[in-house]
This record gives structure tokens, sequence and C-alpha cells, in this order.
């Protein structure tokens, strides 16, 4: 169940929740969502949807050893049931399971001693699990891992590589803007592939994303090679 939900997140951030079961249990019953936890005054928090909604997690009590970083941006993935509302926040939910995943930022890289620095390891997605937001990227990703405390990405706007020739997703639509996934695997020995969900802080980038329809990321794979996702941004209502 945890496997299948999770690959459902990306498209269910953008929607309403989804009830997984209707039967009585004490058991989570809707969907896990991938959120940004924010924390509050005396060790409280709260979670934040892409779609800006807000969620508190009125019983914590299955989670109690949980407590957010304050000084620290952090993407999580939550478990939850729906509760009676809350002032001040769009849902009150009794908190099942909070996992925390990767978080990463984004960059302009223009030398090459920076880019050096971040690494190319290969690395492979999960088809439709993209979710792009103006302040958030984030995706399925799979590489070979043994400890994947070591490993470590960002997304870049390659200025080093600019003047080389342009791919031909690069030329189709200058309306996107082209960012680059880099992998540094820390010298970690290679183990079996593994699957873990990437966010990236896209807000580093708000000035190259302004006006721009979307993003195209270019992602070096160990099987297929260099892989270009189009991603749109969400329309504005």
């Amino acid at each position: 169940m945890k496997k299948f939900g999770l690959f459902l997140i990306a498209a269910l951030a953008g929607t309403a929740f989804t009830s997984c079961n209707d039967d009585d249990g004490d058991y989570p019953k809707y969907s896990p969502l991938i959120t940004t936890v924010h924390s509050l005054d005396g060790g409280d928090y709260y979670f934040q949807r892409d779609n800006g909604e807000t969620l508190y997690p009125g019983d914590k009590s299955r989670v109690p050893g949980y407590k957010p970083d304050p000084d620290k941006t952090q993407r999580t993935i939550i478990w939850f049931n729906l509760l009676s509302g809350i002032e001040g926040y769009d849902y009150n939910i009794a908190l099942y399971n909070v996992e925390n995943i990767f978080t990463g930022t984004s960059m302009i890289v223009d030398t090459q001693e920076q880019l050096d620095e971040l690494g190319s390891e290969k690395t492979g997605f999960q088809n439709n699990t993209f979710n792009l937001t103006k302040e958030w990227l984030t995706f399925y990703a799979l590489y070979p891992v043994s400890d994947n405390s070591k490993h470590d990405f960002t997304v870049i706007v390659n200025n080093v590589e600019s003047g080389s020739e342009p791919t031909p997703a690069q030329e189709a639509d200058d309306n996107y803007l082209n960012l680059e996934l880099r992998h540094s695997a820390g010298g970690d020995t290679e183990g079996y592939t593994k699957g873990y969900y990437l966010s990236f802080d896209l807000t580093p980038l708000a000035g190259q994303l302004e006006g721009k329809k979307g993003v195209i990321l270019h992602i070096e794979t160990r099987e297929n090679g260099l892989q270009e996702i189009k991603l749109d941004l969400p329309q504005e209502k």
C-alpha cells in the first residue's frame, strides 16, 4: 500500500483529497501527500500543500517523536485522516506518519569549478511522478545506493555549457527554462538501485522563471542517456 500510494502523490498533489477506504478502522483513509512542514512556536508545526492549502495536525498522538527543524525548510510525505475544522487552517488532521524527503536547492552555475563540485552521477526517474510549481520541483528518482546520506542533488541553470550546441528541446521553445539535475554520490559504494522522492526549492531561480511557461529538466540516465522532461507551471486562476 505504501509504495503504491507514493507513486500517486504527484498526480494528487494539485487535486482534492481522495479517500482510500470508507470502512472504519484506525488507519489513514486518504492518499499520502507531499507537503512542506512549517515550524510554530513551542515546537508545534503545520503542513502546507503546493497549492497553498494548510493542514494542522490537531492529533499528533501517533507521531509523538516528530519534530521539524525550525532552521531548515523540509519537504515531507504525510499520512493522515481529516478531523473537524480548525480556525486559521484549511484542514485539521489526525497525523499517522511523517516521512522527511530529500529537500534540495536550485542555483545558477557560472564556473567549471562549481559544476565539478556538484557531481555528474547518472540518475533514473519514475515517469508520471513529476510535479512543478513556482516554488518546488518534485519527482521520484532511481539510483544505485548503499548509504543514501552521502548522496546530494541540485537543480541548476548551467551557464558553463551554454555555449555548446543546443539540444532539440532547447531549440523548440524559448518559453521554457532549461534546468539540469546534478547528482553527487559522495563516494558511496554502489548498491542496489532504489527509489526516493527528491524535492527542490526553486525560489533562488524566481527571476529566471519569471514569464516562463515551465521548465525543461535535463537528466543524464544510465540506461537511456540524456532525457529531457518538459513540465508546465500550473495556470494561475
